[in-house]
């Protein structure tokens, strides 16, 4: 089961009305500063915080955009994790596993 954390010193904040992830100085060589992210982002990265692993992120973004169309969600939900593990700001649970 794919499940992701959020990188640790990585927060979500709203300034002026945009979304963005800050990153704090520990993660300066790992993750940019700071990166703006739409409000479907927003929304899918609090879900992380909360623990959802991929099923639990598709539906949950079924469920608040009343989206039927499967594949577009998986699809949508992939592309954001995929741009949040290139920017470094989520690690997948089995990395940090292995970490321990």
């Amino acid at each position: 089961m794919e499940r992701y954390k959020t990188r640790p010193g990585v927060v979500l904040t709203e300034i002026c009305g945009e979304y963005v992830l800050v990153s704090a100085k520990m993660n300066l060589k790992l993750c940019p500063y700071v990166t703006t992210i739409n409000e479907t982002s927003a929304f899918l990265w609090n879900r992380l915080i909360d623990g959802a692993d991929l099923p639990a992120l598709m539906q949950a973004v079924r469920d608040e955009y009343e989206i039927d169309d499967i594949p577009a969600a998986e699809e949508a939900v992939r592309a954001f994790l995929a741009k949040m593990l290139e920017l470094n700001y989520i690690i997948p649970e089995e990395q940090t596993q292995n970490e321990n």
